[in-house]
């Protein structure tokens, strides 16, 4: 996604694969990712670059910053980045390298316009311009080896023309989204600090500042799921890692799983195959 420091956590049962295809043409760069199940990352924008982002396809189903995105919606950010989905997902992303931008092309009309447009983080509705650029990117990856200048030629006046409508296209936050975001990020942060510690709803009600069922809410707004729900998952993926990391010959299982709050070795085993396909030794050893 032209992104760094990227954190992922897998949320839905099933083989987790991402893909990811790119074209480079500098000051541009263009990629193309498939994931294969749901998840939800949270990543950097590197400086100096602006991050414009589109589903690929109608199947897929995303939360920009907890707000829904679909085929219709245009993403764009120059500082972070954070999505969650749901199934199988597909995105166009372009990362602009805007000093490089202006050096290549100073006295164009359509960079300048570009360069005066550039967001710091944003989800418009815009059907058009998302259609727009997702053809551009369609046919920028069925020739991958076209001159970077005709990509410039095509790509630039509609990245330009997409964020200069996001203003009068914009998606804004609801005050009730807002505070429910912010109190789901305050939650997911304890969960990863303390994931192995025996957190209880009444624990998160209390780190978040809200009553149980208005958390239970404002976490199914954002992410889908229940907090506890949510909770499980991250465990589960955390416990996946570090099995995928593990010594083979002394790692033992059970404290993996209690590491990552899993006290009951049977629960523990039905959960990580439901969720993965594959027995928790199947990973250590693979």
């Amino acid at each position: 996604m032209g992104v760094a420091n990227a954190s992922w956590v897998q949320l839905e049962p099933g083989t987790f694969e991402a893909r990811c295809g790119s074209v480079d043409a500098a000051p541009l760069v263009l990629r193309h990712r498939t994931f294969t199940v749901g998840f939800k990352a949270e990543a950097g924008v590197p400086p100096r670059t602006q991050m414009i982002g589109i589903a690929a396809d109608s199947r897929t189903s995303a939360r920009w910053f907890g707000s829904a995105a679909d085929v219709e919606n245009i993403a764009a950010s120059c500082s972070s980045v954070e999505v969650s989905t749901v199934g199988p997902s597909a995105f166009y992303t372009v990362s602009v390298d805007v000093p490089a931008l202006a050096r290549c092309f100073p006295n164009a009309p359509d960079t300048t316009a570009l360069l005066d447009a550039l967001q710091p983080r944003r989800l418009s509705r815009d059907p058009l311009s998302a259609r727009r650029l997702r053809t551009a990117m369609s046919r920028a990856f069925a020739r991958p080896d076209a001159p970077a200048a005709a990509l410039h030629g095509s790509l630039v006046p509609l990245l330009s023309s997409a964020l200069g409508r996001m203003d009068s296209h914009a998606v804004e936050h609801s005050k009730c989204l807002n505070r429910r975001l912010a109190a789901v990020r305050t939650c997911e942060r304890y969960m990863r600090e303390h994931a192995g510690a025996g957190l209880t709803l009444l624990d998160l009600s209390e780190i978040a500042g809200m009553r149980s069922r208005s958390l239970i809410n404002a976490f199914e707004a954002v992410t889908g799921f229940s907090p506890m729900d949510y909770l499980k998952r991250i465990r589960l993926d955390g416990a996946r890692r570090a099995l995928r990391r593990a010594d083979k010959a002394t790692t033992r299982i059970i404290d993996v799983a209690s590491d990552w709050g899993f006290w009951h070795m049977g629960h523990f085993a039905l959960d990580y195959r439901a969720m993965f396909g594959e027995t928790p030794s199947q990973t250590l050893l693979a």
